[in-house]
């Protein structure tokens, strides 16, 4: 609770010199004791301990130990500092420096008993105060935390409280809430922006210790000192909820002007941050589940009265009369460009789309409803035009791709159009999951795909219910299709690389793979067997709808 620096300053007497180990005066002091003059003499040593060693008692202890040897022994046993009565030599300053453990020179008229007491007494005194003022102030957070006011009265509060800026960070590192001190004026203060950047510079190194200290007790979680940029440090605890860390909370200071009393408030703050986290935690997570409710009865078409739905939604902030664009989002683990497998919810790598789309800020601050269904997450978002559609998939689709763990994964992306109502939001939903699967289809994995990208395909699925529409893609395909799953022909595959070839047999070899000739005698064959003449314009036209609408009603 007190440093070796605080101690010099109101425990030790005037004329306290510091000779060596000046890296170490940020060490705590947990009391005052006199080396013992009869061995064992550093048997009660525990670590910490500011150790008050009169040079002539080395003789008493060994003739043969040295000054420097007895000071590489006590650095052994952790102590905090040495408070020597008497001459140090240029060896015992060398192993003082090497361990960082401060050597203090006494003046030569101090009385050892009366200085331990007057440490020990300081020490006592400051630990009781601190603890006090630690109490006092997390009654205070506390009693803010349990009255149901947000996090950023509480955060505000041990801003005014402690002196010190305070930051508090989701699990993920993102700023949650910050405030300055009363001074912000102050240039020295750091703006919410710089914090975020010191912040985000800083959270790798310690989120290994926060994992770590995630199974601590909520209501007294321990707090540690790290370094925050060159000129400021931090104290931070971490916030810890039912299953596990929440976040963190941060007191930040200038470079030495930290005290004693800054991890004892910034665990309390942490402790009273947990019960507002866990308390919107729940409220989060009953929200969440009634916008799911919601959600599936806009998506599946329940029998549920349209008005009473447009207003539970209004009531959680969602106007679902406004535009909204649907999106659909999946993720394949892939080899070779193939999807072997695919993502569900229960694998666990739609974790993190909760906190990706809390990222999401495209201006309008609105949040969607998503569920994850299947191997697909499915977003209804609100918006005006198209390219805010696109802009929305690209970000979501990057998100989603830095949060993957493996490379051999992919993130394919689709959405529909804008659209108003209900009815609106199912049609572009119906887009979304149309364009996903062509976009796969003719794209391959992990590509963007719009409704509007899809051309002559948008007609096809418009026409999708019209008896017609199949009527002609059985007349025209149907022979081919039977002959290639009797002989595995590949009669199909052929007239779709005859047509993208642009009527060339060569290219179209080059494309399959095959002799030229291999082409011609396929191509004969599909005549035979269909009844129609390739060389045809019209003809060639009804094929190539027909195999178009093949790909997007009937293959896969």
């Amino acid at each position: 609770m007190l440093t070796v620096r605080d101690i010099i300053g109101i425990a030790l007497p005037p004329g306290t010199l510091i000779v060596a180990g000046e890296a170490g005066l940020g060490r705590e002091v947990t009391w005052a004791t006199r080396l013992r003059p009869t061995p064992p003499a550093f048997g009660h040593l525990d670590g910490g301990e500011l150790v008050l060693l009169p040079a002539d008692i080395l003789d008493l202890l060994d003739e043969r130990l040295t000054l420097e040897a007895a000071v590489q022994q006590l650095a052994s046993f952790g102590v905090a500092a040495i408070g020597l009565l008497g001459e140090a030599d240029a060896a015992a300053r060398a192993a003082a420096d090497g361990a960082s453990v401060p050597l203090l020179q006494l003046p030569a008229d101090a009385e050892l008993g009366p200085v331990e007491r007057e440490a020990s007494r300081v020490i006592t005194e400051q630990r009781r105060a601190i603890q006090r003022r630690g109490q006092d102030v997390g009654r205070r957070l506390m009693e803010l935390a349990i009255a149901g006011e947000p996090l950023s009265t509480v955060v505000s509060d041990l801003a005014t409280l402690s002196g010190r800026p305070v930051a508090l960070e989701g699990r993920d590192g993102r700023l949650l809430a910050y405030h300055p001190t009363a001074g912000s004026a102050d240039r020295t203060t750091p703006t919410r922006e710089a914090v975020e950047r010191l912040l985000s510079d800083g959270h790798s190194r310690l989120a290994s210790w926060l994992r770590k200290t995630a199974a601590s007790s909520p209501a007294e979680p321990p707090a540690t000192m790290t370094s925050l940029g060159s000129d400021w440090v931090r104290t931070v605890a971490p916030v810890i909820g039912r299953d596990g860390l929440l976040g963190s909370l941060s007191l930040l200071m200038e470079r030495e002007s930290e005290s004693p009393e800054d991890e004892v408030l910034t665990s309390r703050g942490a402790a009273a941050c947990a019960v507002v986290l866990a308390r919107e935690q729940a409220a989060a997570s009953v929200r969440r589940e009634v916008e799911l409710n919601v959600l599936d009865e806009v998506l599946d078409g329940a029998l549920r009265s349209e008005v009473s739905l447009l207003q539970q939604a209004k009531r959680l902030g969602h106007d679902l009369e406004a535009p909204h664009v649907a999106l659909v989002a999946r993720m394949d683990r892939q080899v070779a460009g193939q999807a072997t497998t695919v993502s569900r919810q229960r694998d666990g790598r739609w974790a993190a789309l909760d906190e990706i789309i809390g990222r999401i800020d495209l201006g309008s601050g609105a949040r969607p409803l998503w569920r994850v269904r299947n191997n697909s997450a499915e977003l209804v978002w609100p918006a005006r035009e198209t390219v805010e559609a696109s802009g929305l998939a690209k970000t979501l689709q990057a998100g989603l791709a830095g949060a993957i763990r493996e490379s051999s994964e992919s993130v394919s992306i689709a959405y529909g159009r804008p659209r108003t109502g209900i009815d609106g939001i199912r049609r572009s939903h119906q887009e979304a999951r149309q364009a996903l699967t062509l976009g796969r289809r003719l794209h391959g994995l992990g590509h963007l795909t719009g409704f509007d990208d899809l051309g002559i395909y948008r007609l096809i699925f418009a026409a999708e219910a019209l008896p017609e529409l199949r009527a002609f893609h059985a007349e025209t395909l149907d022979s081919l299709l039977a002959y290639d799953r009797q002989h595995g022909a590949g009669l199909v595959r052929t007239l779709e690389a005859y047509f993208q070839a642009n009527g060339s047999p060569k290219e179209a070899a080059t494309l399959l793979s095959v002799h030229r000739n291999t082409v011609l005698y396929r191509l004969d064959r599909i005549a035979e067997i269909t009844g129609l003449d390739l060389s045809d314009a019209d003809t060639r036209l009804r094929l190539q709808v027909a195999l178009r609408i093949n790909l997007a009603l009937f293959d896969g």
